[in-house]
């Protein structure tokens, strides 16, 4: 893996955080996930914006050319890789404001999934979405439910909110097809709003709402989608398999023919 962090002029080499970081401490921080693929970080524009954007509402102060620059470090380095950027909340007691946070950048070498379709699993444990969806460092609960679902054989588990609500899969945004209606769960239910989310719903027709359990068992069709999946589609529900699949399949070809 390689790693930078930004030194207030530039992005240096980087080993560790500091012990005193916050995000390290409290897990305070914001982060952004990004596919390289030949030096290139996909979807860049779209990524800067939700990063400033989330950063602007912890109030993380995050400079445009600091962002930017994360980019140059990520072409700089070629080749295919898996990238994120954290904004840390930088040292301080718990309660401080963070008037200085720190930028760090990483690429690891990942190799591309060559899976064509994901079987998933329904989390009985209520999921609570940190800050309303938000991409931050609190992803233990994540980790966790995914490590059980890979115990038991499934590749992802689709989690719900207090209300019962389908939210997301544990590191995908989800989305259902029914009688070639396509849905996903509305930001106020505590999906985040990933770049290839936004992707897909600037391609097709999708209604953004509350989803519940019934709506996945009766589903003719799911997907998922993040940043280094792209377009991922669903086999089977609790080894229920799924009908057809048509609309998740097409939007993955359209999106691995950008890379063309």
């Amino acid at each position: 893996m390689k790693a930078w962090r930004w030194t207030g002029a530039a992005f240096e080499p980087a080993e560790s955080v500091p012990l005193s970081d916050r995000g390290f401490r409290y897990g305070m921080s914001i982060f952004e996930s990004v596919r390289v693929v030949g030096g290139d970080p996909e979807f860049w524009e779209a990524h800067v914006s939700r990063l400033l954007g989330a950063c602007a509402e912890r109030e993380l102060p995050l400079d445009e050319s600091v962002a930017a620059a994360a980019g140059e470090m990520f072409r700089g380095a070629g080749g295919d890789g898996f990238g994120r950027i954290y904004v840390t909340a930088g040292d301080g007691t718990l309660t401080a404001g963070c008037d200085a946070p720190r930028v760090f950048v990483l690429l690891e070498d990942r190799a591309v999934t060559a899976d064509e379709s994901y079987e998933v699993t329904i989390s009985d444990e209520t999921y609570h979405p940190p800050f309303g969806g938000l991409k931050t460092a609190n992803y233990w609960f994540n980790a966790d439910v995914l490590a059980h679902a890979r115990r038991r054989g499934f590749d992802e588990a689709l989690l719900f909110n207090d209300r019962a609500e389908l939210v997301s899969a544990c590191c995908a945004n989800v989305f259902v097809v029914r009688e070639d209606r396509i849905a996903t769960p509305a930001r106020t239910c505590g999906a985040r709003a990933g770049v290839i989310r936004e992707w897909v719903i600037g391609r097709r027709k999708v209604e953004e709402r509350r989803l519940r359990r019934e709506d996945v068992v009766n589903a003719d069709e799911i997907f998922l989608t993040n940043s280094w999946l792209g377009v991922m589609p669903v086999a089977t529900v609790e080894g229920r398999p799924l009908g057809h699949r048509m609309i998740g399949p097409r939007l993955a070809s359209e999106l691995e023919n950008r890379r063309v």
